[in-house]
Order: structure tokens, then sequence, then C-alpha cells
């Protein structure tokens, strides 16, 4: 191996996925570059998750409880040796051939602080068959932006740090279970680091009902809506924090309690709604006027789509 070439350290935090985990390991092992540590931080799986991994000699293990997807992320970035760090969710897996690609823009620009690419999420349907589900790989979709860490996806996975931006910003934030990588992104962007964009597909997220932030269900989204506003909160409460980061964050805390109302009410937890409402009424005024906009449409439709379809 080329002791010239950085290495690049891909972190993966695990628990009881033996169902899902040798796709990943394999996505890493059939890269196109020579210089790969890879990393599987194991929460204590008891399903033969550590049985499967041990069956890989090239793979550093660490098996120890943990405190969450986030608190096994920062363990494996602490004990990282790369230059540039990668995170691999166990059910997951990278596209062939892009980390060549991704180490060379890490070298020919020593200032450059991410490299980032596209990303796609998908199903397995019962015949074994994948459905694409969501595909993020424009360039406005991929971006580093408020916009996308706020209010779309911040597609985290397929983006590569090099490790002196951890040591710089501080790791991840274990106080958010879900929202720890949009609060880090946070911090990126705050900072205004120099980073490249690839061009093409990285990252296949795969959608299932045990998966942390895009298992599908209601229940999952109302737990993201929780961690959102609150996350959208603490940085409000900041006060060095820029005007267009304060208006980011006003808009996208509207946005989630109106989402989190109308999940609540439409699984009769009104007690939750009000919560909601309250929520973000208290910080933006004309919250009501936004929650109209939002609901007297979907209820002009009710009731007069029928006659509507007629004319």
């Amino acid at each position: 191996m080329d002791a010239d070439l950085p290495t690049i350290s891909i972190v993966t935090p695990c628990l009881d996925r033996r169902q899902f985990i040798e796709e990943a390991i394999q996505s890493v092992v059939h890269q196109d570059y020579p210089q790969i540590e890879h990393l599987i931080v194991d929460g204590g799986s008891t399903d033969g998750t550590l049985d499967l991994l041990r069956n890989h000699p090239h793979l550093r293990i660490i098996t120890e409880p943990d405190e969450g997807v986030y608190d096994a992320l920062n363990k494996g970035i602490r004990l990282a040796r790369g230059e540039i760090i990668g995170h691999l969710n166990s059910d997951d897996f990278y596209e062939q051939n892009v980390f060549t690609e991704v180490a060379r823009r890490f070298v020919e620009d020593p200032e450059l602080d991410a490299v980032y690419g596209g990303a796609v999420v998908f199903e397995e349907r019962t015949n074994g068959t994948r459905r694409r589900l969501a595909e993020y790989l424009a360039p406005r979709d991929e971006e580093l932006s408020l916009r996308n860490i706020t209010l779309a996806v911040p597609i985290i996975n397929a983006r590569f740090f090099r490790k002196r931006v951890y040591a710089r910003l501080g790791l991840y934030d274990t106080r958010y279970r879900i929202a720890a990588d949009r609060e880090f992104l946070l911090r990126v962007v705050m900072a205004d680091i120099k980073s490249a964009r690839l061009g093409r597909l990285v990252y296949h997220y795969r959608q299932h009902p045990g998966s942390l932030s895009i298992s599908g269900t209601s229940e999952q989204r109302l737990c993201l809506v929780g961690e959102y506003l609150r996350l959208a909160e603490d940085y409000l409460e900041q006060s060095g924090i820029s005007a267009e980061m304060r208006r980011q964050c006003r808009v996208w805390h509207t946005q989630e309690s109106l989402e989190g109302l109308l999940l609540a009410v439409r699984h009769r937890r009104y007690l939750a709604a009000l919560k909601y409402a309250g929520q973000g009424w208290s910080l933006d005024l004309r919250w009501p006027m936004a929650l109209a906009s939002l609901v007297l449409p979907k209820l002009e439709r009710r009731l007069f789509g029928t006659q509507d379809a007629r004319k």
C-alpha cells in the first residue's frame, strides 16, 4: 500500500444487525482504494452479529455498552487513525468505487475539509428486489446548506470530513438521540468550512422498520419532530448565531410544530397536538395563519372535492 495515500477511516455503529451488516462490510471491502480502516463500534449485540464480525479479521471491533448511535460514533472517531472520516450505518452501504475519488479531492486541496456526494433511499420488496424511494443527487439536494440541514435531508453519510474538523468543532452531542447529526452539521455550517462536491452517487440508505431515522412510521416521525423542535429552540436561544441561522431555525420550528400537530391529531393524541400548537405559537405569532394555510385547502378538498370533480 502507498504510504503517501491518506487513510480513510469508516466508523460503523452497530447493535443486533446480523441481518444487514455483511452488505455494509462488503461495500467497504470492495472499494477501489487501498488505505481503509473500518471500525465497528458494537453496543453489545446478542443476535450473532459479533460472530459474523469475527469472520472479518481486517475489522477493528470495539464492543461495549454505549448510549446510542452517536455515542458509538464518537468512540469510533476518537479511535480512528485515518485523516479522513466517513460514517456507514450497519444497515446501509456505499456505492461502488467512490473512495479513490474522495481521497483524490482531499489530496489535491489540503485546505479542503469535507467532500460530499449524493444518496438514495431504498426498500426491499418481499420478492427480494429493491425499489428506490427517494433520490438526493442534484446539487441543491447535496450541498451543505442551512436549508438541507433543517428543512430537507442532510445525508450526512454521503459526506466525508477530515478528522481535524471534529478536533476543531467537537463530536456529536449525545443529548440528541436522533438529531445529533443535524446539530453537528449546524456547527459545520457556522464554521464555514471548505467543501467539494463529487457529483456522483455515494451512499445507499435502507428504509426498514428498525431504522433510527427513516423507518417511515408515524411514531418515529413524532420522535423526530420532538428532537427537531428542541434543537431549533436550543439554537434560537444562542446569542451568537447569524440572522440567517435564526431565520432558518424559526422557519424549521414552525414547519415541525405544524407537522407534529397534524400527526398527533391524526392519531387522536389531542394533548400532544395542543403541546405542538403551543410550541409553534410561542416562537411565531403568525403560526395560526400558517396552520390555516396548511389545513384549509385540505378541508376544502374534503368538502367540495366530489362536487369539483363533476365540473
